[in-house]
């Protein structure tokens, strides 16, 4: 790999990661809880309030940034190989994994966890009564894989149609202060009308909310400009960190609030479409992710921009580690389900051992002949 993109690469390794951990604290305490997998009762509000600092700093920001990282490596894939090897390589890369996932690894996962809930059956017995009630697979977290696919040919038929582009910014720097103010509220005010469509809480494909579809598709967007104007390479140390100040305090005020409020604030205060709370949850988003996004490339471009060899097997697995981080951890949850212990103490112990199983999975997965060419 180019040295000048190691630090990405690092930066997905730590996206997966922080992923993996996530949606481990969603099963054991994070409040919202969501529609993961398994998920263990906790009746105090520490623990909850613990976990759901950890898991709702990190949300939205990680898929948006995995987005973005995968639309600023879109634009050079495509004038490498041509529109129809790219197209024929995502169908490959994404496609085939997608129906993989939606009929045998999903499906699994759905099984572990009811054995996890203590719901005993042969696996027979449930893909039997699966395919009866007209459920064929699960989505799960492959929705970020069906964006992909989607962005992936409309970006291809853009570019098709107009080979030249359709505009060109007057400046090639990077956008100043003014210029991200602006576009926050456009992008705000862009989000919050998708909620006002598509509520918090509805689902994509019984997945993700379709009221982030609207940040998913800026980021890739940005992405791609970005590559277009080699924004990363512009971005300097001190717009990143009054960005991610600006965002600090953006996202702090609410959690503080929510902590000293207990129960009196939640989910369901964000959900009612055209809501006041809506409108300023859409801007937190935004903000949140425009100062953490700016301040994680600046600090991986400095700081974390070369590679040992554990490192760069990693980053080879990060997208098999996605796949398959699932399964895995469910398999743990599985394991653990009946020891007494704390959930902050539970946390603790899976969260570590799934990052390692899993990326030593993927490692071992992709050493399989033909799976590199897939995963």
């Amino acid at each position: 790999m180019n040295k000048r993109l190691i630090y990405l690469d690092n930066l997905r390794i730590f996206l997966i990661s922080y992923v993996i951990a996530g949606h481990i604290s969603v099963a054991y305490g994070a409040i919202g809880r969501g529609n993961w997998y398994y998920i263990e009762p906790v009746p105090d509000f520490l623990t909850k309030a613990v976990l759901f600092v950890f898991d709702m700093l990190a949300y939205s920001f990680l898929m948006a940034m995995f987005i973005f990282v995968a639309g600023y490596f879109t634009p050079a894939s495509l004038e490498r190989k041509g529109i129809y090897k790219f197209l024929k390589d995502r169908v490959i890369r994404l496609f085939i994994p997608l129906i993989a996932y939606y009929f045998i690894i999903g499906p699994l996962v759905k099984y572990i966890s009811m054995l996890a809930k203590g719901n005993a059956v042969s696996l027979s017995r449930f893909f039997g009564d699966m395919y009866h009630s007209g459920v064929y697979g699960y989505v799960g977290v492959m929705w970020f894989v069906e964006l992909m696919l989607v962005f992936s040919f409309m970006y291809a038929a853009y570019k098709l149609i107009f080979p030249s582009g359709l505009f060109k910014l007057k400046s090639e720097e990077f956008p100043g202060n003014w210029s991200v103010f602006i576009f926050i509220i456009l992008f705000g005010l862009a989000s919050f009308g998708s909620r006002m469509l598509f509520p918090m809480g509805g689902g994509y494909m019984a997945s993700r909310p379709l009221a982030s579809m609207v940040l998913f598709a800026t980021s890739f967007f940005l992405g791609i400009t970005a590559f277009k104007y080699q924004w990363l390479d512009k971005l300097t140390d001190a717009m990143a960190y009054r960005w991610f100040w600006i965002a600090l305090v953006v996202m702090v005020a609410p959690v503080i609030a929510f902590v000293i409020l207990k129960k009196s604030v939640g989910f369901g205060t964000i959900k009612g479409a055209g809501s006041a709370a809506s409108l300023v949850y859409s801007y937190w988003e935004v903000i949140k992710c425009i100062g953490t996004g700016m301040l994680v490339i600046v600090l991986f471009r400095k700081r974390f921009n070369t590679q040992g060899k554990i490192a760069a097997a990693m980053g080879r697995g990060t997208f098999a580690a996605y796949v398959f981080h699932p399964l895995i951890c469910v398999i743990l949850m599985l394991i653990m389900s009946d020891v007494s212990l704390h959930p902050l103490l539970k946390f603790a112990i899976v969260a570590p051992t799934a990052l390692v199983l899993t990326f030593g999975f993927s490692w071992l997965f992709l050493k399989i002949p033909g799976m590199g060419k897939v995963f």
